[in-house]
């Protein structure tokens, strides 16, 4: 095939697709006309090949729009969404703000990442409709014990921890004497952070990894401050998976 053939062909595929949708439409027309079209006013078994011909061209044109929707479909839910820490609240909030019953459930290390731009926002903010004083919410977080931040030089740069759990601990006590709907659990583990984020619903999974890396010849733990996947039960990347293991390691702690 020329190139001239081929440039002929990619232009008539262009030229499909541009009218492919308003043809349909003429076609979708076209057929309630000659139904509504009188039997005399068509020669013979003229009306019925008419109906037949146009409804067979427009079910062909429906099916490749509706293959070329799912196709769609198919590789967005296919694709591992990677977002940056700071994304965490939008898209958390998104996901509880209709919710009647939303459930949070947070691994983290020292919780700057989780409690304080993201949990702590989530039960104050009403300016964006996404507070959650007003409904039954469950949230359950985990944090490394402050004295670990002691023992294991490693985590020494996470000692703010210790405050930070204050902070949540005078919020549960005032979401007590509010008796409000809701319920906060805080939670310490003693042992080095693995899997850390948060899964919303039981359904949706923030993801990152705790990880050791050098730098300037120091070793160096990175935890929330990093990006996290995204993952659903009903994705095509393994979310189940990754979610039921989210759990099991949420339940150890």
């Amino acid at each position: 095939m020329n190139a001239e053939s081929s440039s002929l062909i990619k232009r008539l595929k262009e030229g499909f697709e541009k009218a492919k949708k308003p043809f349909a439409y003429l076609l979708v027309f076209l057929a309630i006309v000659i139904e509504a079209l009188p039997d005399e006013f068509f020669p013979g078994t003229s009306g019925v090949t008419a109906r037949v011909a146009t409804l067979l061209v427009l079910s062909i044109i429906l099916m490749e729009i509706l293959f070329e929707i799912h196709e769609t479909i198919v590789k967005k839910s296919s694709k591992l969404i990677r977002i940056k820490s700071n994304d965490l609240y939008t898209r958390v909030a998104r996901i509880v703000k209709d919710e009647k019953q939303p459930s949070i459930q947070y691994i983290g290390v020292a919780g700057r990442h989780g409690w304080q731009t993201v949990i702590e926002k989530l039960l104050v903010d009403e300016s964006t409709k996404t507070g959650l004083s007003s409904v039954k919410f469950d949230i359950e977080m985990a944090l490394i014990d402050p004295i670990k931040c002691q023992d294991i030089p490693l985590l020494e740069r996470f000692d703010i921890v210790g405050p930070i759990i204050k902070q949540i601990s005078k919020k549960m006590a005032k979401l007590s004497n509010q008796n409000s709907n809701g319920t906060l659990s805080l939670y310490t583990y003693n042992h080095m952070p693995n899997m850390i984020g948060f899964l919303v619903n039981e359904n949706y999974l923030f993801l990152a990894l705790a990880y050791i890396e050098k730098q300037n010849g120091e070793t160096i733990l990175r935890a929330g401050g990093t990006d996290y996947f995204v993952y659903s039960k009903n994705d095509l990347f393994g979310g189940q998976e990754a979610i039921k293991r989210f759990q099991g390691w949420f339940s150890y702690i």
